[in-house]
């Protein structure tokens, strides 16, 4: 049940450029209170890290654990930032195989930039919180779902934003999705060989609820996404919706990288 770094109440760290991988439990964790109340665990910076192979190893043993992620975070977050990262083939028993997972009361986080693909229960979930910013990330290949949203509250639970998804299996979203606030817009979505359905909703039925009103579905013209190149060729309509390409060469080498000052 070990994880790989693990910070409890501890602000303002830079965790850069580490591969993390084969464990039963989750990548990263981060915070040690739950819910909204008094929390030190803010200010944490997640950058160029390649994570993989969490819950279920990379030889095939397991899951033997639920309720995991790539990274796991709790309470105030004020200023952390995921970003720039690589997350893929993770896994649950039961549920739980998230990779991006912001657990109770996460706030104030921006997870931007990252890659998330081969997910059991998806790439981004948030249990509640409120003000989060999950902006140019690829969300790729979800088994059950891709986004998960499990508990509807008044404030703004997060901003998805100019995120490019893709799947083959599973469902869009999971979650009440008809109550609530939550940001969706500049989006572009994939469900490849199915329409794209939201519970019985068609894309434009999703639209006049208020979400995603610029955001499309179109294939986003990746290299080779099924290998795990999610290169974006030239023309991609992603790039029209305000995507910035997303260069992952120096968080898979093993090259020494140097912080900017």
């Amino acid at each position: 049940s070990a994880i790989g770094i693990w910070v409890a109440q501890s602000p303002r760290n830079r965790f850069i450029h580490n591969h993390i991988h084969d464990f039963y439990y989750s990548g990263f964790s981060l915070g040690w209170t739950w819910g909204y109340g008094p929390a030190d665990a803010a200010g944490n910076l997640v950058e160029m890290n390649h994570v993989h192979h969490i819950g279920v190893l990379s030889d095939g043993d397991g899951p033997i654990l639920s309720d995991l992620g790539g990274i796991y975070t709790l309470g105030n977050h004020r200023g952390s930032v995921i970003r720039n990262n690589v997350f893929h083939d993770i896994s649950a028993r039961v549920y739980g195989g998230w990779g991006i997972y912001l657990d109770e009361g996460t706030t104030g986080l921006l997870a931007e930039n990252n890659v998330v693909y081969r997910t059991i229960h998806g790439g981004f979930h948030q249990h509640y919180g409120k003000e989060n910013i999950v902006r140019n990330n690829i969300f790729a290949f979800g088994k059950e779902q891709q986004i998960q949203r499990s508990r509807a509250e008044k404030h703004t639970s997060f901003a998805f934003e100019r995120n490019i998804l893709i799947w083959n299996d599973g469902k869009f979203i999971q979650g009440n999705m008809r109550d609530g606030e939550a940001v969706f817009d500049w989006n572009l979505y994939w469900p490849m060989a199915r329409d794209f359905r939201v519970e019985s909703l068609t894309f434009g039925q999703w639209q006049k609820m208020g979400y995603d009103r610029h955001s499309k579905v179109a294939d986003p013209v990746f290299v080779d996404p099924e290998s795990g190149d999610f290169t974006l060729k030239p023309g991609s309509p992603a790039l029209a919706l305000g995507f910035k390409p997303i260069d992952v060469t120096k968080v898979l080498s093993q090259a020494p990288v140097r912080e900017s000052p």
